[in-house]
């Protein structure tokens, strides 16, 4: 009897000591193969192998390589996907809460003192709880600059987008920019380079500098315009059922990848952008054009709207709003 007890506990202390099962986690980005934020993230995910002597593995596949940028939730609710890293707003359409989470507008100055509020205003607990709803675990939001207007004629004011057609993406972004009056038209990237080629777009609302010369919006549109009316969150977020599976460890390890990926993004993507506008203003002759203060102020202004609005149409969406308000209000930049 002492001997079956004696092996019977060391088998139990053997189990404990085993190392847990490797997760492999197929995740989809929302860009392109080349992109520096899919090589960043590739990069994280060899670190992240590394650090838990591959227990975590990640495969990093590009944007639209398993599904559509909005379809990837679902892809992962039915284990298509294992994560993803996107943004919140594309799926805006489905729930208010996504469109408020996924772009803050013309609320904060800057993406870097928006992204207190996620550590220092409750953010990243609302993004949690709202992520659990559809059985994902928020990891950690990812720094993405503020985006930048191409256009083909010059707005120096809120004023100047009235009667303006402008590709639009959808959301907040898109609700703002037709409150200042533009007339917006949906359409893929593609597509907006050759209508304001051709003129049937004055303006598109795209991304960051450098994206945007990239894609080649700057053959044609000989200004760019940093408008602040779009300061878009990016995140990181997987299966919670696979989450859960990972140690504490584990989870530590990856959520301490991401921050990483996110404070280095926080770094070079302003200077992928300075070398870009560099290069635009060399090589394109492009005109870029900063709104002033007064003009940030309306825009501000007009958020407040578009947040009554969006936060009205559900309890998570009106909860996101309040916080921002609130922060807001703490940082004195109501």
């Amino acid at each position: 009897m002492k001997l079956t007890t004696l092996f019977t506990s060391t088998a139990i202390l053997g189990l404990a000591a085993a190392p847990a099962a490797a997760e492999d986690f197929q995740m989809q980005t929302f860009l392109g193969a080349t992109a520096a934020t899919t090589v960043a993230f590739e990069e994280m995910a060899a670190d992240l192998a590394e650090a838990t002597d591959g227990a975590v593995n990640i495969t990093v596949l590009p944007g639209g390589a398993v599904v559509g940028a909005a379809e990837t939730i679902e892809a992962i609710q039915n284990g298509i996907l294992d994560g993803q890293y996107t943004a919140p707003s594309y799926f805006a359409g489905s729930d208010p809460a996504m469109g408020v989470l996924g772009d803050t507008i013309g609320a904060y100055p800057d993406s870097a003192t928006r992204d207190r509020w996620f550590t220092e205003g409750g953010g990243l607990e609302l993004a949690r709880a709202l992520y659990e709803q559809y059985d994902l675990h928020f990891i950690c939001p990812i720094y993405w600059p503020s985006e930048q207007i191409p256009s083909t004629v010059p707005i120096n004011t809120v004023a100047d987008f009235e009667g303006l057609s402008m590709r639009a993406p959808g959301g907040l972004a898109s609700d703002l920019l037709s409150r200042a009056g533009a007339s917006l038209v949906t359409m893929g990237v593609g597509e907006s380079v050759t209508a304001m080629e051709t003129g049937v777009l004055d303006a598109t609302d795209l991304a960051n500098v450098a994206l945007n010369v990239a894609l080649g919006m700057h053959n044609q549109a000989k200004y760019s315009v940093l408008a602040r009316h779009s300061m878009a969150v990016t995140e990181m977020s997987v299966s919670l059922d696979k989450w859960n599976r990972l140690s504490a460890d584990h989870q530590q390890a990856f959520e301490d990848a991401c921050n990483s990926m996110s404070a280095r993004l926080s770094s070079e993507l302003p200077e992928a952008d300075a070398a870009a506008q560099a290069q635009a203003m060399d090589e394109l002759e492009v005109t870029f054009i900063e709104f002033g203060e007064e003009e940030a102020a309306t825009f501000r202004t007009l958020t407040q709207e578009v947040w009554a609005d969006w936060g009205s149409r559900s309890p998570n969406a009106q909860a996101i709003v309040d916080s921002h308000r609130a922060f807001l209000e703490e940082l004195d930049l109501n």
